[in-house]
């Protein structure tokens, strides 16, 4: 389920910033489940502590986002939910192909 994902609260222009408190954009097609309410509010401390150029703070946020599965980018201003690695060293698993069983 999950509804519809797009169009909440407006969206671009307007002053004061996004709605959501920071200006990152999720980028990936939604399929991987994560608890965005909690991703919004680390990404706006984590916007305040850059602000307040306390990057220790802002670099400990990041590595919390990462044990979530959701890596940020800072040049793009967006994030992805990549999904919590399966205690497999953190590689991308590859996609299966071919041929399966038998």
């Amino acid at each position: 389920g999950g509804g519809g994902g797009f169009g909440r609260g407006g969206g671009f222009g307007g002053q004061g910033g996004a709605p959501s408190g920071h200006d990152y954009r999720r980028d990936d097609d939604g399929s991987v489940q994560v608890d965005v309410a909690r991703v919004d509010a680390i990404l706006t401390q984590r916007m305040q502590a850059k602000m307040q150029r306390d990057f220790a703070t802002a670099d400990r946020l990041r590595d919390e986002l990462r044990s979530m599965g959701v890596m940020v980018f800072d040049k793009e201003k967006s994030w992805k939910a990549i999904g919590a690695g399966g205690g497999g060293g953190g590689a991308p698993r590859p996609y299966a192909g071919g041929g399966g069983y038998g």
